[in-house]
Parts: C-alpha cells; structure tokens; sequence
C-alpha cells in the first residue's frame, strides 16, 4: 500500500525517491524516530501536504521533521534519481542546510546524534526519565548498525563537534555542511592546506553554495590577502537561501543570517563588475531585492540560461515576503521551456494551492 502511494507521487510529479529511502520507510513506517529525525507517513509525502507553497523552494519535498517545525528534507538539483542532497529546512528563515549527499550517509548523521544524546544528559528531564531516553537512543543506534552496516564501535570516538563532523565526512566526503565546518576549523587554527582542501571540495561538490566563498574570502581579507575579494564576488551570486546559515549547534559555521549583505558591504566601493547583478550590487542595492533578482532571471531567461534563470527565481522567491505568484509563474515558464520536468509539476502544485489560498 506504502509502495502505491509514494509511486503515485513519483509517477504525478516525476520527482523519484532514493531506493534506500522507500526501502527503509516500507519497514520502519511513518511516526518513526531516528536522531531528530521524525519520518513522515508516506500517504501525507504523496499528498504534498508537507511543502510550504511560496516560501519554500521549488526543489525540496520534505520527508521527516523536527519538533520545533524545521523540516528535513530532499534536495534535488537534477534529473537523475542520484541528483539529490539531505539537508534541514530552517522554517524560521526559510534556509536550508545540505547535511548529506545521499540517504545511508543522512542516517549515519541519526545514528550520530542518537549517540551524542545517549551520552549527554537533558536538563530538562529527571535521572530516571535520562537513563530511559538514553537506553532508547542507544537502541535505535543499534538498529541503524544493522540496517545499514555502520560501525557503532567507530562512532564511540565522538566527543565533540569536530569529531562528528570529521565522522562524517568519512562517511560520506560530500556532506557540504561538514566540509565547510572542517574547512573553517583547520584555517581558524592556520592549518591552510587541511583548510583549502575542504573549503575546495565543499565548492567542487555544490558550487552554488554561498559557505564556502564566504568563509574563504572573509579569511583571505582578513589575512591581509586582496584575493579575497575574488571569493566575496563568487559568494554574492550564490543562492539566498543556501547560505549555510544554521541556529543548530553541531551545524554552526558562523554565516549571518543576511549573509549576502554582508558581503555587499565588501564590495558596494568596487568598480570591477562583471555582471547585471556585481553592477547592481556595487552601486548599493539590496541583494534581497526581489525585483532586482526578478530582473536578473528574465535576463538570464532571455541569453538562454535556464538554469541561471531558475536560481534567480528560487532567489526572489526566498525575499518575496508573500508576493510569489509571480516568480512561481515564471519559473514555471522557465522549467516548461528548459525541460526540467522534476520541478514542474512541484511548481504547478504551489500555484494551485496558493490560488486556494491553502497555507
């Protein structure tokens, strides 16, 4: 019955789940809990009744959930059924954080923040109530060890963040967050090689997260490096809302939250632009302009860069503050136009429902 639905779902909106996924939700159901992680009932997944229409990016379904309201969600950046990240979507700001490149690797990060828990103690609760919640955490790392084959010997290491980042990326080396924390780590302690080689690997694997650009730039200037510029420049046309930005400890990498202000400060007394956008920005306008990116999508839309076109309007849509008619109707335009079939039917359906004003 579970495989129907979230078949039917694939089938009506040609965005397909990772193998590994419906295999562990057919078993474990929905209401299931795994570190943070509260999976989703597959019928509510096939619903679409999770996504947040006009405010959430075009790309994401969510899966599971948080009990504060931030979702995890899938991230897909592609056709294919690999083309995806596992990240958390932050309800607050609307951002989103890539925690992982696939499934199995997405778990191992459960497992680990089930450990952390079983070892730390909730204030919140009474000893007895903390040894229970323990025992139960410890359980569940039990039952992703078997499932998925992972080591709970080797994550015993973990005591602190630099360990569970450093786990992680053993796991799985394109967990963007984590490069970025590691990379930002070894240049604070001017270990630049260790520093340049995750910075680097972070940008290789998504180049259009902002992180990365951000926390190199802001090093190199600070360092007395005029290339630092180089980077701020490449960080300012990244995406509004994968910043890295997160209010999570483990995934703290010190990114305001209006990141791209930040470094339009950097740059609004330059005079080098290459692009509409450097233009723009360099001559003081808000990089949170949902006209001015609006602007910047139809440019791209008419030199046919789809793709660029489609960044600039999940971009206006992250600063539209309600008015997203208009940039999900143009980015349906684009996706019709550039044949991304995976985003269209998503885009239709946050049309419809924005037009019933379901919220």
């Amino acid at each position: 019955m579970m495989k129907n639905r979230l078949e039917k779902f694939e089938m009506k909106y040609g965005y397909f789940f990772p193998k590994e996924y419906k295999e562990f939700i057919y078993k474990f159901g929905g209401d299931s809990q795994f570190g943070s992680c509260r999976f989703e009932y597959p019928e509510n997944i096939a619903a679409n009744i999770l996504r947040i229409p006009g405010k959430m990016d075009f790309r994401l379904v969510p899966f599971g959930d948080i009990s504060n309201g931030d979702l995890y969600c899938f991230y897909r950046y592609g056709p294919e059924i690999e083309d995806y990240f596992i990240g958390l979507y932050l309800h607050e700001t609307g951002n989103f954080v890539i925690l992982a490149s696939n499934f199995k690797s997405f778990m191992y990060r459960c497992m680990l923040d089930d450990y952390f828990a079983s070892i730390n103690a909730n204030e919140d609760l009474s000893f007895e109530d903390n040894i229970s919640a323990s025992f139960e955490c410890l359980e569940r790392c039990e039952i992703l060890s078997k499932e998925f084959g992972f080591n709970l010997d080797e994550i015993k290491q973990y005591r602190s963040e630099l360990d569970y980042h450093n786990l992680m990326i053993k796991k799985d080396g394109k967990a963007v967050q984590s490069l970025c924390y590691l990379g930002k780590y070894y240049l604070e302690k001017e270990d630049y090689k260790k520093g340049f080689y995750y910075i680097n690997k972070a940008i290789k694997t998504y180049n259009n997260y902002f992180a990365p650009y951000y926390i190199l730039g802001k090093h190199l200037l600070l360092s007395g490096k005029i290339d630092g510029y180089t980077y701020l420049k490449r960080a300012i046309k990244r995406s509004l809302s994968l910043t890295g930005y997160s209010y999570w400890q483990e995934d703290f990498i010190d990114i305001p939250e209006d990141a791209h202000r930040d470094v339009a400060l950097y740059l609004e007394d330059m005079f080098d632009y290459d692009d509409l956008l450097e233009r723009k920005l360099m001559r003081g306008a808000d990089p949170y302009d949902m006209k001015l990116r609006m602007a910047i999508a139809k440019e791209y839309y008419k030199i046919g860069k789809y793709k660029h076109a489609i960044e600039e309007c999940c971009n206006a849509l992250y600063c539209s503050r309600g008015n997203s008619i208009e940039v999900l109707e143009f980015a349906l335009e684009i996706s019709k136009v550039s044949g991304d079939s995976y985003i269209t039917k998503i885009i239709e359906n946050d049309i419809k429902n924005l037009s019933r004003k379901v919220y």
